[in-house]
């Protein structure tokens, strides 16, 4: 994703998911695509009896899981809580993010705040970043944090490391592996009763850059998962139109990313147009912060050729490996920043021009 200042770039990825979110109304309208359940609402919500065979996907502002999945956990939303027994793994991006059940596989999630709670297991390793994290459950694998505040007070099955601003051990925690952090030493406390079976090690903060910018940047890679998991037709037909139109695709990508924010300005000056500068504005964060997405994919197929798998599962397996490219081409010196932006100025144009194209009707249908 394109590389900005990691505090901005979270809170407008947030922010693109919650404007995304705000086109949803009512308690939770259900889709179901074989095994897999996709809800999206003001307040999805599947029960403790009910049963997923694979992935539950919920979007909404105040998403609740409580019952079991046979697959993955994705979702998007102001508040989540995620309880009950998820046998695959946790991708999740929110506001307000409680993981209280049990995971067997791995988890990784960027929020604004995010806990895990006392009950909560995840059974592989952990990645984490948020505004404040809070690890009182079990991490059974390695722990990879990052946030203004980390607080550990559970048992970690291996290795820890820690890129925030403050970093408290709380009395139970128990590291089995080695802790490494990147805080200010005046900002560590580590409790007596905590324990940590291998070595502390204590690196100097960086304010950018390393560990904690990669996290940021993790941030978007969930986003971007949970966006291809919930449109896959969308974001590949998306690819098919940056393939067969590239030219017109980034002329609408430059008309949308420089247009769109003085017609909001000019829009906000009166009160019966502000409603719709807010739409506007929310609209181009959601596509130009979203748009690698398209050319990620499209690269990512690409790269794989006849390996590339069908469905929503082989969109978003091209989706990272194309991303993965992307993102160490965004790591060269002056090139990469200009990469970067050309691929989001493609990518959204491509959004946008799928957008037009595309019958009324057939937008509700994407999420399949």
């Amino acid at each position: 994703m394109s590389r900005i200042r990691p505090s901005l770039s979270i809170a407008a990825a947030l922010f693109a998911l919650a404007s995304i979110t705000a086109c949803f109304g009512g308690e939770g309208r259900m889709m179901r695509n074989g095994d897999d359940v996709v809800m999206a609402g003001g307040s999805p919500f599947i029960r403790a009896l009910d049963s997923v065979p694979g992935d539950a996907i919920l979007f909404g502002g105040d998403a609740t899981f409580e019952g079991t999945a046979g697959g993955d956990y994705l979702g998007a939303g102001g508040n989540q809580k995620i309880g009950g027994h998820i046998h695959g793994s946790v991708r999740s991006a929110g506001g307000e993010i409680h993981v209280m059940g049990a995971v067997d596989r791995n988890a990784t999630i960027a929020g604004g705040n995010v806990s895990l709670d006392s009950a909560g297991i995840i059974g592989g390793n952990a990645y984490i970043t948020g505004g404040n994290v809070t690890v009182a459950g079990s991490v059974r694998g390695s722990l990879l944090a990052s946030g203004g505040n980390v607080t550990i007070n559970g048992p970690v099955g291996r290795d820890v490391e820690v890129a925030a601003g403050g970093l408290t051990l709380g009395p139970r925690a128990q590291i089995a592996g080695s802790l490494r952090y990147r805080v200010d030493k005046s900002k560590v406390r580590i409790d007596p009763a905590a324990k940590v079976t291998g070595s502390i090690t204590a690196l100097p903060p960086r304010e950018t850059g390393g560990l904690r910018g990669v996290l940021w940047v993790l941030g978007f890679v969930i986003a971007g998962i949970i966006v291809v998991a919930i449109f896959p037709r969308f974001m590949m037909e998306s690819a098919e139109t940056l393939y067969q139109r590239p030219v017109r695709t980034g002329l609408a990508g430059l008309a949308w990313a420089c247009l769109i924010p003085p017609f909001a300005v000019l829009a906000a000056v009166t009160f019966i147009g502000l409603p719709l500068a807010i739409v506007a504005m929310a609209a181009w964060f959601a596509i130009v912060f979203m748009g690698d997405l398209p050319v990620a994919l499209w690269l990512g197929k690409k790269i794989l050729g006849a390996r590339a798998r069908p469905g929503r599962s082989g969109a978003i397996y091209s989706a990272l490996v194309g991303g993965a490219i992307i993102a160490i081409v965004g790591l060269i010196p002056v090139l990469g920043p200009i990469i970067t932006i050309i691929v989001a100025i493609f990518g959204a144009g491509a959004m946008v021009l799928r957008l037009r194209s595309a019958p009324p009707r057939a937008v509700a249908e994407y999420a399949i």
